[in-house]
Parts: C-alpha cells; structure tokens; sequence
C-alpha cells in the first residue's frame, strides 16, 4: 500500500496506493492549470499537487478512487503536502477500502460484547424485547458495528458509530442516579437507539460522505421510522412508552436549529441529550487538542467557531525566553 501518511516526512519520496478524498483544478497566477487532491488513508490525509499534465490526469480518477502516486513530501505554509510526479487510477481485488478509512482504536467485537451487556440491563420486557428485535438482526449488527458516528465532527471514523453509543451509555449511568425519578429502563433504550439511523445515513464504504437516503432524510427520521415499524410488530408495546421512547429520539439534538423537531420535555431526553453532547463535544476538543495548530493552542475549529487551549508547556522544557 505504501507508507502511512502519518508516518510522512520532508523530502522523504514516496510510492504507493491511496484513496481520493477530495479532487478540485486551479489555475496560477500565469494561467496554468494545477491539481489539487486530498489523498487519504486509514491514518490521515494529506494534500497533494499536481503541476504536470494536469488535464490528462484529471481525467483518469475522481473523487472516491484509489490512485498509485509517485512524489516527494514537502512543507508549504507550514504544512506537509505531496508534490506528485505521477498519479494513475488502479482498481483490484488485493485492495481492501477498509485499509483507506481511520477506524476506531477498540476492536468491534469487544464493544459489540459490551452493547449487549447493555441490553441485558434492561429489563422492562417490551423495551428489552425491541431492543434485541433490532441489534440481534445480523445485516443491522454488521452496519451498526461499522458505521462512523458523523462525517467530520466526533467519532468520524470506522467503529465510531458503535464507540459513541456505549460512551454515552456510561455517562447516563453514571448521571442517571442522582436523579430517582428518571426511569433507567427508558433512558437505557433511548441511549442505545438515539443514533441508529445513522448506519443509512452515511456512506462508508469508500470515504465518509452521506447516502441519499441520509441527505433526503437525516439519522433522526431515519430511526424513527424503523423503531415505529419495530414496535408495531411487537404485541402489547404500551403506548405511552412507545411515544416517550420516540420522544428520546426526536429530541437528543436539544434544539430546533440542530436537527431535532422538538427540544427535550422530559428528564429522561434532558440527560440523553446533555451527555450525548458532552460526549460529542469532548470528542472534538481531543482531536483538536492532538490536530494542527502550536504547542499552546489548536487550530481555529469553523463549525465550534472557536479554539482550543492545549495547555501550557511542561515544568521541564525552557521558556520562550530561555535560561538565565
């Protein structure tokens, strides 16, 4: 495949097989045409530059294939960027899209364990009886354990779906006690079922992107629709719990302008959405925190509309000033 563009250096020269995140053609101040492409693999991406035979090479990849490039790292702007000699689209069945995609560090069978752990904590029987109606289906687990959690934003990455729920879980557990009108059972399914329209709702099967059903849809009527089409086969589902469960769904974002068609009414959808939050959002600030910027601060994040403090330099290292 090549070397791992998190292992990357200046001047080192580089071979190898990536997948195209991104493809766009600019123009230089003397009107010639350049190519631009983000080149991913399970590490990372990185930006690359095509100045030579710009407009035969266009035309033989787009955005989402697996390119064989030859080139040398360089930094400009103080960044790492590929300046490639050759780029050429490759297909084949030795080339396994699992290995271009950043996945979770946990493996998916150990976390698949513990989601049915959790199920087992949930013994209102309609509740229980859903809940393995959905996870034990093997199409749906296989999806669920491989699904990211978002695009860009938290858990971006293979198993970050499955990874984001179960961190979730563990904050309601942990918050739920304080609270002894909170109804655990409810909150429990409302936790493992808040997200899992996801797994239609994202395209992963190359690069992170969204299905047309996702974009026409969005995950929370996605999940909607298949927890109502789950529970009218089940004989008995009261209905009041039916709609207080739809409610965790259709509320975890908090607010209209993020996603939800309404805001958290009860307690039980206040804590699922203020520890999905929490999780979601210290998600971010780790990867800020380990992303580009200095040794103090992150870099500028456009979608939080804010940085990130990285702390200050250890004890041991020498001031900006230096000894005296």
């Amino acid at each position: 495949m090549g070397i791992l563009i998190s292992e990357m250096q200046e001047g080192k020269v580089v071979e190898g097989i990536y997948l195209v995140r991104g493809k766009s053609i600019g123009t230089t101040r003397a009107g010639k045409p350049f190519l631009t492409l983000k080149l991913g693999d399970r590490s990372g991406e990185m930006e690359a530059k095509v100045w030579e035979g710009v407009e035969k090479a266009s035309k033989e990849f787009s955005s989402g294939d697996f390119v064989k490039v030859a080139g040398l790292v360089n930094e400009y702007n103080g960044r790492l960027q590929l300046t490639l000699q050759s780029v050429k689209r490759v297909e084949g069945a030795d080339i396994n899209p699992r290995d271009f995609l950043p996945a979770s560090k946990r493996a998916g069978v150990e976390m698949m364990a513990e989601l049915m752990a959790c199920i087992r904590k949930v013994k209102d029987p309609h509740l229980s009886k859903l809940l393995l109606m959905i996870f034990q289906d093997p199409a749906f687990k296989e999806k669920f354990s491989t699904a990211p959690a978002a695009k860009a934003m938290h858990h971006a990455y293979l198993g970050g779906l499955l990874e984001h729920t179960l961190s979730v879980f563990r904050l309601c557990e942990d918050v739920a006690p304080h609270f002894p009108e909170v109804d655990r059972d409810l909150l429990r399914a409302g936790v493992l079922l808040h997200d899992i329209g996801k797994v239609d709702e994202l395209d992963y099967s190359r690069n992170l992107g969204y299905t047309d059903r996702g974009r026409l849809m969005g995950h929370i009527a996605l999940e909607l629709e298949q927890v109502s089409e789950s529970i009218r086969s089940i004989p008995g589902f009261p209905d009041d719990k039916a709609i207080l469960l739809k409610h965790l769904l259709v509320s975890h974002h908090g607010k209209e302008e993020f996603g939800s068609p309404v805001k958290p009414m009860t307690l039980e959808a206040l804590i699922l959405h203020m520890m999905d939050d929490l999780d979601a959002k210290t998600q971010t600030f780790r990867g800020m925190m380990e992303g580009q910027g200095d040794e103090r601060w992150s870099a500028f994040h456009t979608r939080l509309g804010q940085f990130v403090f990285k702390g200050f330099p250890s004890a041991h290292e020498p001031s900006a000033g230096g000894r005296h």
